[in-house]
Parts: structure tokens; C-alpha cells; sequence
């Protein structure tokens, strides 16, 4: 595997490439590039300048709400990887106006996506295949849209994560080959001869205090009763604060869990949103159980993560990570973050991924998680 990076804080979209390109030379031809940026450069100007430059390269990329590169965690930066590695072939496709995504808009995609490899349904393997998805992270469509792709996929391993705008909640893109999109969604779908193995961490389990939603406004995601409450008061009496305390930082310390089969996901809270309702980050349903949130220390939850992935035997040549910016909130001191970056970049020797507006697993859109993909060398992983 060849694989070169940089990064750039220049806002011209332009000069940020050639000065996060600087030392791959002139030669260099990636198979895929992967672009992460910050809201100061300007995505479709990005986009475009990319597929300027890397005319035989197949791009995808997004906004970020903090970018990650090697053992650094930046903010306001555009950072860039190529990968040109014979032992794996990649597709891309992407999926336009997806609040009107249906059934046989994932068949499509699907198609689209197998076909490029040249492969059939039945030829695909956990073992060999691997897919990863971006959104815009303020579609609000992750959900259903995630849910249909990783059906038609079957046991594909499927990350990714919703591209993010350094929490302004204004505007996000991902990038494909030159474009720049909203309302929309990109899948990559790999097939690698090289051995890998997705991740998830999240470092909050069942708090055991419950609570129902009793009326909510499913498209918009906002929640409007909790118990038969308005939501943020019910919410403020279970942590026992007043609604006039609720902000950014409690949330992201006090989401909610929704269990499902033995298994937690965490449903953020947004924002404090009219007539004491709550915004949430993902998908809510009237009826649904939620419970508080129990912490788990972050960076002890963190070091198992890496203990999780090393392979003594085995060194991981690349890992793509899609951390929820809640988490880096929650984190308090960006200190604690670089040392999550420092750490896994001590075992892999290129790490690169973004802060999102929300992560996707398999066939569901979770917040406040970290998912990541680590890529091996020639050497199987037990």
C-alpha cells in the first residue's frame, strides 16, 4: 500500500491542496483520495480543484466539524489522503435528493456500486468486502436511507459517518469526484485482498432511569413530551436541573440510550428547541424507551478500543475513523483528544477521519460513538 497525506489551514481551496500536497510529488496517482475540510474552505471549490488535479482518481469526501490526520486532531483544516494499493478495488457512488430515497433508489446504488467492481450479490463476503458512507449531515435522512443500503448489502461491514460544519449547523457536503452535495449521500464499497476489521467504541451504558416518549415530530426529529411532559423540563427534573441550565455540554454529558437486543445507542440531544422541546441528533419514535446514560471512562473505554485492534503480529497500515464532534464537547480539553490521536497513531501508520454530525453501523445512524476501519497488512488478523 502507497499512501501519502497532508493538510493545509489556507482557506483558499486552491492553495490548501497544493500546500497539503507538497510532498506526494508529481507522479503520484491515488486510485481513491479522501477529502475532509473544515467550513472555512469552500467545499465546491474543493471538489473542484481535486478533480482538477487528480483527473484518474476516484474522490469522496465532506465537511467536518474537526478533522484528524495522523497524531493530530485539527479544526479549520482541509486534509487529503491518497491510496494507491493493488490488493483493493474501490467504487463510488452517490445518491442525490435522499429525503425521497426508496426502495429502488438502494437497489440502484447497489447495483451501481457491485457493478463497478464487477462483482455479483452472491459474491460478496464480510471477510473481503467493506463499504463506507457519507452524508450531509443536516439531511436528517440517515436513518431510512442507511437502513435500505445495509439491507440490500447484507453482512457487508458498512461505517461511516454525516459530514459535519464546525457545529454551526448551517450548511454540509460531501464531495464525489468533483461535486460538492447536499442532500445527499455517497457509498464506497471496497473489495480488499488485504485484511480488516471495523470498529465501534462508545463509552456509555444503560444508566437504568427511563423514560418515554409520549409525542414527538418523527421527520424533524424533535420530541415535544417526555412522560407527558414538555421534554426539556422532564429531562432537566431527571438530571435535577432547571430547564434555564440545559446547553451544549449537558447534553452531550447526559444523552439518552435507546437498548435494542442487549445492545446500547446513543440518541444526542441537539438543541433546546420551542416551547421546552428537544432536537435530537438521530432518529426518535413516539413510544420509544430512552434511559439516562451511565459514564464509562472515555480514555479507558479509548485504550481498550486500540487493545481491540492491535494484532501483535500485524501492523495496521491505515485507519479511517468517524468520531462524533460530541464526543470531542464532551471531552472537555481538545488535550484528552490529541492523546486518543497520539495513541492510535502509535500503532497505525496513517491515520486520517473527521468529527461528525453523527456515525453510521451497519444498518442504523448512533451518536456520541467512535466507528472506524483498520486496514492490515498482508499478514491475517486472528
Amino acid at each position: 500500500m502507497t499512501a501519502k497525506d497532508g493538510s493545509s489551514n489556507n482557506t483558499n481551496a486552491r492553495m490548501a491542496i497544493d500546500e497539503a500536497t507538497r510532498n506526494w510529488g508529481k507522479n503520484f496517482s491515488p486510485d481513491i483520495l479522501f477529502a475532509f475540510h473544515s467550513s472555512r474552505q469552500n467545499a465546491s471549490e474543493v471538489a473542484s480543484n481535486l478533480a482538477k488535479r487528480f483527473t484518474d482518481s476516484l474522490i469522496v469526501g465532506s465537511t467536518t466539524a474537526g478533522e484528524w490526520i495522523n497524531s493530530s486532531h485539527q479544526h479549520n483544516s482541509l486534509i487529503l489522503l491518497g491510496i494507491a494499493v493493488p490488493e483493493i478495488q474501490w467504487s463510488v457512488s452517490v445518491v442525490e435528493n435522499i429525503d425521497h430515497f426508496a426502495d429502488e433508489d438502494a437497489d440502484q446504488l447497489c447495483d451501481d456500486l457491485l457493478d463497478q467492481l464487477g462483482i455479483h450479490f452472491t459474491d460478496l463476503n464480510p471477510q473481503r468486502h467493506f463499504c463506507l458512507s457519507f452524508f450531509d449531515g443536516l439531511s436528517k435522512c440517515e436513518e431510512s436511507v442507511i437502513s435500505m443500503v445495509s439491507t440490500r448489502l447484507a453482512n457487508t461491514p458498512l461505517l461511516g459517518g454525516s459530514a459535519g460544519d464546525d457545529l454551526k449547523l448551517e450548511n454540509t457536503y460531501i464531495l464525489v469526484n468533483g461535486k460538492a452535495y447536499q442532500n445527499a449521500a455517497a457509498f464506497v464499497l471496497a473489495d480488499s485482498r488485504l485484511p480488516f476489521r471495523a470498529i465501534k467504541h462508545q463509552h456509555f451504558v444503560n444508566g437504568g432511569v427511563e423514560t418515554i416518549i409520549t409525542k414527538a415530530d418523527i421527520s424533524e426529529r424533535i420530541v415535544y413530551h417526555l412522560d407527558g411532559m414538555p421534554a426539556a423540563e422532564r429531562y432537566a427534573q431527571l438530571l435535577g436541573l432547571e430547564v434555564s441550565e440545559l446547553n451544549v455540554k449537558v447534553f452531550s454529558n447526559h444523552p439518552l440510550i435507546y437498548q435494542h437486543q442487549r445492545e446500547c445507542y446513543v440518541r444526542s440531544i441537539g438543541k433546546l428547541s420551542e416551547n421546552n422541546s428537544l432536537t435530537f441528533h438521530c432518529a426518535i419514535e413516539e413510544g420509544m424507551i430512552l434511559s439516562l446514560c451511565s459514564h464509562q471512562d472515555m480514555t479507558q473505554r479509548f485504550k481498550q478500543v486500540l487493545k481491540d485492534i492491535t494484532i501483535p503480529s500485524n501492523r495496521i497500515r491505515l485507519t479511517l475513523m468517524f468520531n462524533c464532534s460530541l464526543r470531542c464537547v464532551e471531552a472537555e480539553s481538545d488535550d484528552i483528544i490529541q492523546q486518543h490521536a497520539s495513541a492510535i497513531s502509535a500503532i497505525s501508520d496513517h491515520t486520517f477521519g473527521f468529527d461528525t454530525y453523527g456515525e453510521q453501523w451497519n444498518g442504523l445512524h448512533i451518536n456520541q460513538t467512535l466507528v472506524a476501519l483498520a486496514i492490515y497488512d498482508q499478514s491475517q488478523p486472528s
